[in-house]
């Protein structure tokens, strides 16, 4: 954490609201961005957004060390979106992918999700479609599995990290990981065979 963030978060904890409102500048598009990845609704999101921060100030007071500053308001964010989204009994519209995440993370998580017993009809579609064919895969996830993507792949918070944000198990958080990856890289498969009998379809 940044020397300038850990001294607005000490201030809010003692009732500074324009170190309050600073955070809330500095983290709230961020947030908005995580809150949409996991519901896919823009209203929600925004509903989620606002939740999320009057539960940071009411609560400032528990946060004793302001180092887990981050981890602790993504905490927040991420059980707020979930209870919403039961609400909803996990219904999601589809959302814009390329809204939410640019190019350069785009290319870090295909090739992430690469690895392990990818195969070749796989790497064709990440080398040539990484954006669209991941937006399609990412919004076939349950709304867990993209919540562990998101916080592992673009977030950078580790296993631990994220077990404590979802208040998981960390061997849950490495199953859910687990099987997202498998997920996309079936899902991703499955696009490209079909996509190639089409193509084949038309010569």
């Amino acid at each position: 954490m940044e020397a300038k963030t850990r001294m607005l978060v000490e201030r809010m904890t003692r009732d500074d609201e324009e170190a309050f409102d600073e955070l809330y500048q500095s983290y709230s598009v961020k947030l908005f961005r995580m809150a949409y990845f996991i519901t896919g609704n823009r209203s929600d999101s925004e509903d989620i957004l606002q939740e999320t921060f009057i539960k940071c100030y009411l609560h400032r007071k528990k946060l004793k060390q302001p180092e887990y500053f981050e981890s602790w308001l993504y905490q927040i964010m991420v059980r707020t979106a979930w209870r919403a989204n039961r609400k909803k009994k996990g219904k999601m519209k589809e959302f814009s992918f390329e809204e939410i995440l640019n190019d350069d993370s785009n290319i870090r998580f295909a090739e992430s999700i690469q690895k392990g017993d990818a195969i070749g009809p796989l790497e064709k579609i990440l080398e040539n479609e990484i954006a669209t064919e991941l937006h399609r895969a990412v919004n076939c996830l349950d709304w867990k599995y993209r919540t562990v993507i998101l916080l592992y792949y673009y977030n950078d918070l580790s296993i631990k990290e994220i077990a404590c944000v979802t208040g998981t198990l960390e061997g849950t958080v490495k199953s859910r990981l687990h099987s997202a990856r498998v997920l996309l890289r079936k899902q991703l498969d499955s696009d490209y065979r079909k996509s190639e009998k089409g193509s084949m379809c038309h010569e």
